[in-house]
């Protein structure tokens, strides 16, 4: 469940500032992003190769640090190399001293 700017509903709201409450829409922008990417894809992608261009979209936020980007197969929970539709996506990205963790499924 989200809140209207896509913050997923959380306690851990509370402690944003507005400027950095603005700047934590990112973590839905990289699902979003892989959303899109595997949409778009021929083919299952790498999974390294796309956390490493997700990775990017989070360093380019000024109060941001990513702790993680993972892809998991729903069913068993175990890592997948190749990343497809039904994939899931788990990240967790610092946001001044505020940790946030989101998934999503692509």
């Amino acid at each position: 469940v989200r809140e209207r700017d896509v913050f997923a509903l959380s306690s851990r709201n509370a402690y944003f500032s507005p400027a950095e409450r603005e700047q934590a829409t990112a973590l839905y922008d990289v699902i979003r992003a892989a959303r899109l990417a595997v949409k778009h894809a021929p083919a299952p992608l790498p999974a390294g190769l796309l956390r490493h261009k997700l990775s990017r979209l989070v360093v380019k936020q000024r109060l941001t640090k990513l702790d993680y980007i993972e892809f998991f197969d729903p069913n068993t929970l175990e890592p997948a190399k190749r990343v497809e539709r039904g994939t899931h996506i788990a990240l967790a990205v610092f946001f001044g001293k505020t940790r946030l963790i989101d998934n999503g499924r692509l």
